[in-house]
């Protein structure tokens, strides 16, 4: 009867690991997702093809492949500063803080945009190359990407490829723990799985709502238009 325990809760904490490796592939994945949609609509926008598509390398390491998303999103965020600053040059104090601020009605913005737009003879790119460009300027994109000195404090981020992660539990808790106790080395693997999870996951649903929201602007105001 122990042992058929045993062998239950063995089987369960193995789900679990797979669940958690799944959840850290999926969330690695979601962060080139993003960039790629934002670098996009930015493109579309400023009628320039300045930002590159990234894609994940699973023969890269975790920590590899966040810093290669971070810097492609450092240059999102670059661009929408710079910008941001042409925006402000080129309205008037009250009309930029209708674009950058939840002030006045989608109409008002809508018709604030076209003007900058207009003034501007589409420097900015299309009409609605300030509004994206702004709200990303505003928005904690700084903030949501993967923080790559926490992923350094976790040493496994550094050696474990992001293809390890679709590997099969015994493989996964050999490669993270080695020939140890194989109890104490599931439940070890399942630590270093999720305390990386915990790092990465939070800032990356953040993330994705910056970019619901600008996706959300976009579309709601192109009605308007």
């Amino acid at each position: 009867m122990w042992s058929w325990f045993c062998g239950k809760e063995n089987e369960y904490l193995k789900e679990e690991l797979i669940r958690s490796t799944q959840s850290l592939h999926h969330y690695i994945h979601k962060y080139f997702n993003i960039t790629n949609r934002l670098s996009e609509i930015l493109n579309t926008q400023m009628y320039q093809n300045i930002l590159p598509a990234v894609s994940a390398n699973d023969s890269e390491s975790i920590e590899q492949n966040c810093v290669r998303v971070r810097h492609v999103m450092s240059q999102i965020l670059g661009l929408c500063e710079r910008e941001d600053k042409l925006v402000q040059k080129g309205t008037k104090s009250t009309l930029y803080e209708k674009i950058a601020f939840s002030v006045g009605s989608l109409e008002e913005k809508a018709a604030v945009i076209k003007d900058v737009h207009d003034k501007n003879m589409g420097v900015l790119g299309n009409v609605y190359g300030p509004l994206v460009t702004v709200q990303l300027a505003r928005s904690n994109l700084r903030d949501v990407m993967p923080p790559v000195e926490l992923l350094k404090s976790q040493h496994v981020s550094s050696f474990v490829l992001l293809g390890d992660l679709e590997q099969s539990s015994k493989t996964i808790i050999k490669l993270l723990c080695g020939s140890q106790n194989h109890q104490t080395s599931l439940d070890e693997a399942i630590q270093l799985m999720q305390d990386l999870l915990s790092i990465l996951r939070p800032p990356c649903d953040s993330y994705n709502d910056i970019l619901c929201e600008v996706e959300a602007y976009v579309k709601i105001i192109s009605k308007k238009m």
